[in-house]
């Protein structure tokens, strides 16, 4: 693999809701920065891609699903082993859900980054649209973002 990080877009265009009114956030999976910034929101990637749906049940539970692929022949496929990749969506789909569960808004980036233990997974969570409001200044945000801290427990 070129790169050691994997990126998840949350692309509105693969946004759902399931039976039961739960609503579920699109993400489109992309594996290096050049594909990033070549991948236009709601256009077929020019590159290898997975599309994701992660639901927010009314349960309390979450799920991860996989929605299709972009370039199933791509090296990159051929590489990844599945069982990293489940565990990559399963993980991913806690920390963008618990984020947004507790500030309200959906993370617009997660990039991704296997540590050295192969089972424990680093995200680094990126809003870029969020605007705070006066009583919200940004370390009581990132206080209320790392409360319970999903992304280390999931």
């Amino acid at each position: 693999m070129t790169e050691d990080r994997f990126f998840l877009l949350y692309d509105t265009s693969f946004d759902d809701m399931d039976a039961e009114g739960s609503p579920g956030f699109g993400y489109v999976l992309l594996f290096s920065s050049e594909d990033v910034e070549q991948y236009q929101m709601g256009e077929n990637p020019a590159c290898a891609a997975v599309s994701m749906l992660f639901t927010d049940h009314s349960d309390g539970s979450i799920s991860g699903d996989l929605l299709g692929w972009a370039h199933l022949d791509a090296e990159i496929f051929q590489e990844f082993p599945l069982g990293h990749f489940l565990l990559l969506m399963e993980q991913a789909a806690q920390v963008a859900i618990n984020a947004y569960r507790q500030v309200g808004h959906v993370p617009d980036r997660l990039v991704a980054q296997h540590l050295d233990d192969e089972e424990l997974i680093q995200f680094d969570v990126q809003f870029n649209d969020l605007q705070l409001n006066e009583q919200q200044s940004e370390q009581q945000f990132a206080q209320q973002l790392m409360s319970g801290r999903p992304y280390l427990d999931s």
